[in-house]
C-alpha cells in the first residue's frame, strides 16, 4: 500500500444516487428574460443498477407538476433538492427506462455551504445567463444524477426571444422559429458527460468559427457584441494551442469546441465540455489569460473526456489541466514547464498545507483553493522526472485510451502509472499525494 487506507466518503451526500445512472437528457426550456422564468421539461433515459420501484432524482426549488414512468403519470415528492418518485411497477435491473419531469419556476443558483459558494443557473449583468454547474449545480436548472461518475448523452432544446443567442455543449444542430419572435436552439452531444459540465449560456453574442484546428474539429465561439474583436484576438491562439495538446496527449476526444464569453465578470473560468465560459474580465486584447484558456482547453482530455469518480479526486483533473499550462508556456516560446514547477513548489513551501488537507483528499472547503491546484501540477512534473519523458506521455496517453468516456480515481490513476512505466512509485505517491509536507522536486538539492 503506498497510503494509509481510506474509506471513500462523498463531499456531498445530499445529491446523486447510487441506485441507477443515466443514459441519455433530453431538457426543453422556454426561457423568459424578463422574469427569468422557464417552463421546461426533461426526459432522462434512466437504467436500474438493480430492481427499483422508487427513484430520487436531483432538482432545487423549480416546481414540477407531472412525472411520468415509461408513459404513465406516479406519484412524487419534491423538497430539499430531492424529488422523489413512485415508479408505479418495479424497475428491471439494467434495462432502460423513460422518466419525464415538466417543471417551472425561476432558475436560482444553489448553495453550498461546504464552499461557501453557490452553483448553477446565474443571471448575467446584460440580463442574460450563464450555467456553473461545478461541483452541484447542475440541479439548480434541470433533474439529474447530480454526481461526477454518472455521465450521459444530451440534447438541449432551448427557447428564447429573437434577440438572443443560446449556447450549450455540444453541435448546434439546429435552429428554428418557435413563433412571437423567438428562436429555439438545438444543441446535441452524444458523448458522456457528467451533469457539472452541461452548461448553457444566453446573451447577445457573435458567433464565429476558426479555422487552422486538426482536421475533423470544429471551432466555434461566442462573444459579446461590444468586445467581440479584442475576444477573437485573446482566444486566437486556441487552433495552435489544440494542434499542440493532440501532439501531446493524442486526438482531441471531441468533434467541437470553443468558448463562450458571457457579458458579466465571472473570475476564474468555468469548466464545461465543449463549450468553457469566460467572462468579460478575462477579455484584455493582450492574450492576459492565456494560461487559463489552455487550463480550459486541456480539461476536454482530463475531467471531460475522462471523468473523476468523485470529487476527493478532483486533484487528477486539475493536476492534467494546471500543468498543460506549463506546457504550453513552454511550447509557445515562455518559461520551461521546469521553471514553473520550480517557482510555484517554492510558493507552496513558504506557504504550507492547510492543517489535516492531503492532495488526494482535501475535503470540501479546501477544493478549490490556490495550493491545491499548484500542488497537484507539482505533482505531475515530479511524476515526469521521475519516470522519464517517455513514460510520462505514455501514462497520459493509457489513461486516455483506458478511461476515455468514463471516469479514473486516484487508485486506479496509481495502478496504471506503475503498470505503464514499470516502476514500484508507491513512496513516489505517498509523498506527494498523502503527505501533508511538500516533497522535495526530484534531482533538487536534497531530494
Amino acid at each position: 500500500m503506498c497510503h494509509p487506507a481510506r474509506r471513500r466518503q462523498r463531499y456531498f451526500p445530499g445529491h446523486g444516487s447510487t441506485a441507477f445512472h443515466v443514459a441519455r437528457y433530453r431538457i426543453r426550456l422556454d426561457w423568459k428574460p424578463g422574469s427569468g422564468r422557464v417552463l421546461a421539461n426533461a426526459a432522462l433515459t434512466v437504467v436500474p443498477d438493480h430492481p427499483l420501484d422508487e427513484l430520487d432524482l436531483d432538482l432545487a426549488r423549480l416546481r414540477v407538476t407531472r412525472v411520468t414512468v415509461a408513459g404513465t403519470a406516479v406519484a412524487f415528492r419534491h423538497r430539499k433538492r430531492k424529488l422523489h418518485l413512485v415508479a408505479g411497477r418495479p424497475l428491471p435491473a439494467g434495462e432502460p427506462v423513460e422518466v419525464t419531469v415538466a417543471y417551472h419556476g425561476v432558475p436560482r443558483p444553489v448553495g453550498l455551504p461546504e464552499l461557501d459558494d453557490a452553483a448553477g443557473w446565474f443571471r448575467t449583468r446584460d440580463g442574460g445567463v450563464r450555467v456553473a454547474s461545478e461541483p452541484v449545480g447542475a440541479s439548480s436548472w434541470y433533474p439529474c444524477d447530480d454526481r461526477p461518475d454518472d455521465k450521459a448523452a444530451h440534447r438541449f432544446e432551448i427557447t428564447a426571444p429573437g434577440p438572443y443567442q443560446v449556447c450549450a455543449n455540444g453541435l448546434l444542430t439546429e435552429r428554428r422559429a418557435a413563433g412571437a419572435g423567438r428562436t429555439t436552439w438545438v444543441y446535441e452531444h452524444a458523448n458522456p458527460m457528467a451533469p457539472y459540465l452541461a452548461t448553457v449560456a444566453i446573451g447577445r453574442f457573435v458567433l464565429t468559427e476558426q479555422s487552422g484546428g486538426p482536421p475533423g474539429v470544429l471551432l466555434r465561439n461566442a462573444f459579446p457584441e461590444r468586445l467581440a474583436d479584442r475576444a477573437a484576438y485573446d482566444f486566437g491562439g486556441q487552433p495552435r494551442m489544440l494542434r499542440a495538446f493532440t501532439d501531446l496527449f493524442g486526438p482531441y476526444p471531441f468533434g467541437e469546441y470553443g468558448v463562450v464569453v458571457v457579458d458579466d465578470d465571472v473570475g476564474d473560468p468555468l469548466e464545461a465540455q465543449t463549450f468553457p465560459v469566460f467572462g468579460t474580465d478575462r477579455v484584455d486584447g493582450v492574450r492576459g489569460h492565456e494560461d487559463e484558456v489552455a487550463h480550459e482547453l486541456a480539461h476536454q482530455w482530463f475531467g471531460n473526456h475522462v471523468g473523476i469518480r468523485g470529487w476527493r479526486d478532483l486533484w487528477l483533473k486539475e493536476a492534467f489541466a494546471t500543468y498543460a499550462e506549463w506546457l504550453w508556456w513552454e511550447a509557445s516560446g515562455g518559461p520551461a514547464a521546469s521553471a514553473m514547477a520550480a517557482s510555484e513548489t517554492a510558493g507552496l513551501r513558504r506557504a504550507g498545507t492547510p492543517r489535516g488537507s492531503v492532495l488526494a483528499d482535501p475535503g470540501p472547503a479546501e477544493m478549490y483553493e490556490d495550493w491545491m491546484y499548484g500542488r497537484s501540477a507539482g505533482t505531475r512534473h515530479a511524476l515526469r522526472l521521475t519516470v522519464g519523458d517517455d513514460a510520462f506521455f505514455r501514462l497520459a496517453r493509457e489513461l486516455l485510451t483506458r478511461y476515455g468516456g468514463g471516469v479514473c480515481d486516484t487508485e486506479r490513476f496509481i495502478a496504471l502509472a506503475e503498470e505503464v512505466t514499470g516502476e514500484a512509485l508507491g513512496g513516489f505517491f505517498a509523498g506527494w499525494l498523502y503527505g501533508r509536507a511538500l516533497p522535495d522536486m526530484p534531482g533538487a538539492a536534497g531530494g
